[in-house]
């Protein structure tokens, strides 16, 4: 099925122009027989009157007392002057005609083909025979009857329909591909508008198009402009407002550690102290301080791994590098069975502080949305600072099909995360399991 727009309108402009050949044909076919039915009666006519008005007597019968009439006057005349080209004529009574004439023509070299001289016959192509009575003492019934003839109408028919199909034909196609030359050059803008939608869609809004010199597709490119703009300014607005609940977010995060840190935490340890002193005490209650001291203990390892959450202490006093070693790291003895690899790649330290800490969060989220969501037996994340930051993180536990990016607020977090740096991450599944791949710009 044709969809493009030119080919349409070529297809539909040849159409057409086949349906002008063929009506252009029939209206041949009939002329050409409305012609042979007027020469027929056109002839029948003139011999008639030929025959009435020159009546030739030569000799005479009985002994010279009466005259004899000799019918051949009008087959004296030239026979262009009477009869019609493929036209012949047929003299005498109804039932016995005694004298027949064609009309002069030329049969062309290439006769009709067989399909052709078939319509003909079906169409009506060949007039019926005409007859014109003549007045005659002699012949009490005689009648001049004009035949067309069956050959040379056809073959005329065909000479004539074949001309002119040729030339139709030949101006219809050369129309349709002189059509379809001038539309496509008055389409070009319309695919420079086109592609522009396209990068539209694919994001990239700092593409202006350009003015066009039909006006129809001028005021849609700058309707098009215009909506780029508009798109342009909200995502950097969105941006904006992403990068600071980031922010925000991050700063409220320190402040809950450095207050869980600092209140609950010492709170913690002087109850763990109490305790350890009333176990010493062999008091009664030393049994209860054993117990208090125990359920301490778990709350600071507890309260540990939730200020880790909310903010690795790793990242802050000694940087990224050791920061990814550690998490991988804690990973590893969380779950002996997968294997863990890290492999590190230029200069991590020149990382910014704010760019440190979201490749961090971007790489344990990929690494918990890895182990959740899949099966796997090897993790394998790389990290590589040049002119652009890569982030990969590969698994093998099987792949997730059905955009998985919207399936949890992790990873839409990511994504958010990675837009309002400026970057570009994708979730697209590999062979035996997943590869996450996130590009930060420096």
């Amino acid at each position: 099925m044709i969809r493009g727009l030119l080919p349409q309108l070529v297809v539909r402009m040849l159409a057409a122009g086949l349906v002008t050949v063929v009506a252009a044909a029939a209206w041949v076919l009939w002329d050409t027989a409305n012609a042979a039915r007027r020469d027929a009666d056109l002839t029948a006519t003139r011999v008639a009157v030929a025959i009435d008005a020159r009546p030739d007597f030569v000799g005479l019968a009985f002994g010279g007392v009466a005259p004899t009439p000799v019918f051949r006057d009008w087959q004296q005349f030239p026979a262009w002057t009477l009869i019609a080209p493929g036209i012949c004529v047929e003299f005498g009574a109804d039932d016995q005609p005694t004298h027949r004439r064609c009309g002069p023509y030329v049969v062309s070299e290439t006769p009709a083909p067989d399909w052709f001289v078939w319509l003909a016959e079906h169409i009506g192509l060949i007039p019926g025979p005409i007859s014109v009575p003549v007045r005659s003492r002699f012949i009490a019934d005689g009648r001049v009857t004009a035949i067309a003839d069956p050959t040379v109408i056809t073959t005329r028919a065909w000479e004539r329909a074949g001309d002119l199909m040729r030339v139709a034909v030949g101006m219809a196609v050369g129309g349709a591909v002189l059509t379809g030359l001038v539309i496509a050059r008055l389409l070009a803008p319309f695919r420079t508008i086109l592609r522009g939608i396209e990068r539209l869609q694919h994001g990239d809004f700092s593409t202006r198009q350009p003015r066009l010199r039909v006006a129809e597709f001028d005021r849609l490119s700058l309707a098009l402009n215009d909506t780029a703009e508009a798109l342009q300014e909200a995502r950097d607005a969105r941006t904006e407002l992403t990068r600071r609940l980031f922010t925000v977010q991050e700063s409220e995060r320190r402040a809950l550690a450095r207050e869980l840190h600092d209140e609950f935490g010492q709170c913690l340890t002087a109850t763990r102290s109490l305790a350890a002193a009333v176990a010493q005490s062999g008091e009664s209650t030393a049994g209860e301080g054993e117990r208090i001291a125990e359920i301490t203990g778990h709350m600071m390892d507890s309260l540990k791994a939730e200020l880790s959450r909310l903010r690795p202490p790793d990242l802050d006093e000694l940087g990224l590098r050791p920061a990814l070693e550690r998490l991988v790291a804690d990973w590893r003895s969380r779950l002996p069975g997968v294997r863990f690899t890290l492999d590190l790649g230029g200069d991590l330290d020149r990382v910014p502080d704010d760019l440190a800490l979201s490749l961090y969060r971007i790489a344990q989220e990929c690494l918990t949305n890895a182990v959740r969501h899949g099966t796997p037996t090897r993790i394998a994340a790389t990290i590589d600072v040049g002119p652009e930051i890569l982030l990969v993180v590969a698994d093998d536990g099987g792949a997730r099909a059905g955009g998985p990016i919207g399936d949890g607020f992790g990873l839409l977090g990511i994504q958010e995360r990675v837009g309002a740096l400026g970057g570009s991450f994708a979730l697209e599944p590999q062979e035996g399991g997943m590869r996450a791949t996130a590009r930060l710009p420096r």
